[in-house]
């Protein structure tokens, strides 16, 4: 008995020290006026027709949609100054009081940029780096391109004495003697201005000795559709030369696609030479928390004791958002709707409380971009044509020993049940519960947490980049939920 007490007692204090973050979670309704943020946007007017297009096409857009969201929009140019961050244009930075985020997407999908500004405003980007091994890097003026290399197993006829590792060992040094540009480095720390490209090498070998060596580049933004692709063709004993021509093919298309400016992918450098400035001398500090307001409702009321999960309005945060840890959080979406219920025990006490939460996968998870949202719904990741639905369900509560009230915040551990396709795990989340009066002067429950899964219990493919960060999915739970 006294081990579980103490046991209760350090999850306690645990909770106690991230209380101060997890009260920025809480939705407009239960603060003053929010601090809606402020997009900054990087640009370097007539350097080229990349920024042109921008800002003739692409910009009003964002207005239009940051308006929509009461985000105010600022236009820089990066050549009168710039923090160090600031590596290419155009380049959308969010800031609110809760910190600083880069947009890291195609300028042209208005709808994953929609998307992080409403992550954004909730939950901002870590500071951890994107380190890489082996990888070649062109630098240009402040930014870097990256081009993470794949050689695929050798298919087709296969000689009989083939040996992958020695054969990959070969070719990937021929490609390296490709490229004009790319330079291959050990080891790299890239920023979340620098831009990628994935380029992968395909051979297949006939059985006359021809060798057939695809190579393919997509974009960091899109690992699905390629943005290139070319066929060498030559015989197997020149493989090695075939690999340098796939190579500089390859550089050559990714040279081609940041210059175009239908591409999304496209970019100037800002020059090294001009002027490195901070975020105070440009003058966009980050603003200071909003106040929080005082309930005004008879903290004496009786709280109801069933609920029902209802959608978040447009100045909440999202119901569910979900992302990768950094360096990889710039993979961020959010759930948009789900049915769940919460009921409260007698006595009002947090202990005894039981509830769950499910979401139709089929069409209430987004990431802001279509073909982002074809993929994760996908066969190789939640696959839910055959698993349509996500579902927590509590199994166990341990509270303050105190009852929910009007006017405080109940902190919780909560243990239950998370099913994922087909698969159930046990899932424990820290949690803080709060009731308000809403806008309609009715309860609501404010409920909010977080938890973290391991993609592959669920035989979940990860994000590319660093181990573990790529096979963890965080999520942050904002559940509002009315009176049944």
């Amino acid at each position: 008995m006294k081990k579980n007490i103490i046991t209760y007692q350090t999850r306690l204090l645990w909770f106690t020290a991230v209380l101060l973050s997890s009260i920025l979670m809480m939705p407009h309704s239960a603060r003053a006026a929010a601090d809606r943020g402020q997009l900054i946007v990087f640009v370097q007017p007539q350097v080229s027709a990349v920024d042109k297009a921008f800002v003739q096409h692409s910009l009003p857009e964002i207005r239009r949609l940051a308006d929509k969201m009461g985000v105010s929009v600022h236009v820089l140019d990066a050549r009168k100054g710039a923090p160090a961050q600031v590596a290419l244009t155009p380049l959308i930075v969010f800031q609110n009081y809760r910190g600083r985020s880069v947009y890291q997407g195609r300028t042209t999908t208005p709808a994953r940029i929609r998307n992080f500004m409403r992550t954004s405003r909730f939950v901002p980007q870590g500071q951890e780096l994107n380190r890489r091994e082996n990888i070649p890097v062109w630098s240009r003026g402040r930014s870097r391109v990256w081009a993470p290399l794949k050689v695929a197993p050798v298919s087709g006829a296969r000689p009989a004495d083939y040996n992958h590792e020695a054969f990959v060992a070969q070719a990937l040094k021929h490609v390296a003697g490709g490229f004009s540009e790319f330079r291959l480095q050990e080891s790299a720390e890239l920023n979340r201005a620098d831009r990628g490209f994935y380029v992968d090498f395909n051979p297949w070998l006939s059985g006359d000795g021809t060798l057939y060596l695809t190579v393919v580049v997509f974009s960091q933004f899109d690992c699905k559709a390629p943005v290139f692709s070319k066929k060498i063709i030559g015989p197997w004993k020149n493989f090695p030369d075939l690999f340098s021509q796939a190579s500089a093919a390859g550089e050559d298309a990714v040279k081609q696609i940041i210059a175009d400016p239908a591409s999304g992918d496209s970019f100037n450098p800002v020059p090294t030479n001009a002027p490195r400035k901070t975020w105070e001398q440009i003058g966009f500090p980050l603003p200071p928390a909003p106040k929080v307001k005082t309930a005004g409702v008879d903290i004496s009321a009786e709280i109801p004791q069933n609920w029902v999960l209802t959608d978040s309005g447009p100045d909440d945060p999202p119901m569910i958002l979900f992302r990768f840890p950094a360096p990889l959080d710039n993979y961020a979406g959010e759930v948009k709707s789900g049915r769940g219920e919460f009921t409260l025990s007698d006595n009002r006490m947090v202990g005894g409380a039981r509830g769950y939460v499910e979401i139709d996968t089929r069409g209430n998870i987004t990431m802001g971009d279509p073909r982002l949202d074809e993929a994760i719904t996908g066969s190789m990741m939640l696959y839910t044509k055959k698993f349509p639905a996500a579902r927590f369900e509590i199994q166990k509560i341990s509270g303050d020993g105190k009852p929910i009230a009007y006017g405080r915040l109940s902190p919780a551990f909560v243990e239950g049940d998370f099913s994922l396709k087909g698969k159930s795990i046990p899932l424990t989340s820290l949690t803080q519960i709060e009731p308000i009066m809403g806008e309609d002067n009715r309860p609501r429950l404010l409920i909010n947490g977080t938890f973290k899964i391991d993609l592959r219990t669920f035989n979940i493919e990860g994000a590319d980049g660093p181990a573990p960060a790529r096979h963890m999915l965080l999520f942050d739970l904002n559940l509002i939920l009315k009176e049944r």
